[in-house]
């Protein structure tokens, strides 16, 4: 597995680090920190390059000596990638790499996540006013929807201890599963996974096995699971309810019915909402 963290040097980017580092140590990923900055210079902005050490030394302190799967770095030098990057990593049992680039935070992102072939990219948002990334209200969510792989947005707000999976019939891939397990066990939270059919839809039927498999799937693994169907024109509300006291996940793969009853402005009323963590999956 391999986890892009996108940072910049505000509270809410340094308050992640704790989630990071168990959900690190739990799937023994590749880590990659990335920093933007909003223009190209001749070299990274110092400010950004010492966040970055001084997140990369927070992340390594919640690990001991003996568990921590990655190398210190043997120069805090950065070397140019290209015109406005530069990067450097070191392998321990496992890959830590520090990137800086220069552009939109969201447009870096993704292209990052889709160069380096992530399996999940996590940000944080400031909760004062819904999600913001150092004042702009829409950072996060163009990265939950554009991103190639799954996206964790955790917001700066007490712990819950629910987590509610929104799941179709869509095919949801085992990384998707895990990350759900993951997020559970971390959180120490209950488990609802809520099945979504169109009324008169001809795959009802599929539906209803496909959340048998399910049960199955997280009672196997000791994870307490409770179940619900629901109609697609109930879902939106259901969701929202329920974003303001849990964790939420949604499956959006391309196929998804859901990709089609969560635009983006509900996307948006979600991470503006949510008191947790939304979690995009794909």
């Amino acid at each position: 597995m391999k986890i892009l963290v996108t940072l910049d040097a505000k509270d809410y980017s340094k308050n992640i680090l704790k989630d990071v580092a168990r959900l690190a140590g739990n799937t023994l990923a590749d880590i990659v920190f990335l920093g933007v900055q909003d223009e190209a210079s001749q070299n990274p902005k110092q400010s950004l390059v010492k966040a970055l050490l001084k997140y990369q030394e927070d992340l390594y302190s919640y690990f001991s000596p003996d568990e921590l799967p990655y190398a210190s770095f043997p120069s805090e030098r950065l070397e140019e990638k290209g015109k406005g990057e530069w990067c450097t990593s070191v392998r321990g049992m496992k890959e830590f790499t520090l990137r800086i680039t220069s552009g939109g935070v969201a447009k870096q992102t993704i292209a990052v996540a889709a160069e380096m072939d992530c399996d999940l990219v996590i940000l944080g948002c400031s909760g004062k006013l819904g999600c913001e990334w150092d004042g702009e209200m829409n950072v996060p969510l163009r990265i939950a929807k554009d991103a190639p792989c799954s996206v964790l947005v955790i917001k700066q707000t007490k712990k819950t201890n629910q987590l509610v999976s929104i799941l179709d019939h869509s095919v949801v891939s085992q990384n998707s599963l895990e990350m759900i397990n993951q997020l559970v066990t971390l959180n120490d939270a209950g488990l609802k996974i809520v099945g979504v059919q169109k009324k008169k839809d001809s795959k009802k039927a599929e539906v209803e096995k496909r959340m048998v498999e399910l049960l199955k799937y997280y009672n196997d693994r000791e994870i307490n699971v409770w179940v619900k169907i629901l109609d697609s024109e109930e879902v939106k509300n259901y969701v929202t309810n329920s974003s303001r006291e849990a964790i939420v996940a949604l499956w959006m793969g391309k196929e998804s019915l859901l990709k089609i009853l969560f635009s983006k402005s509900m996307v948006d009323k979600l991470l503006e909402t949510t008191k947790s963590s939304l979690l995009i999956l794909r």
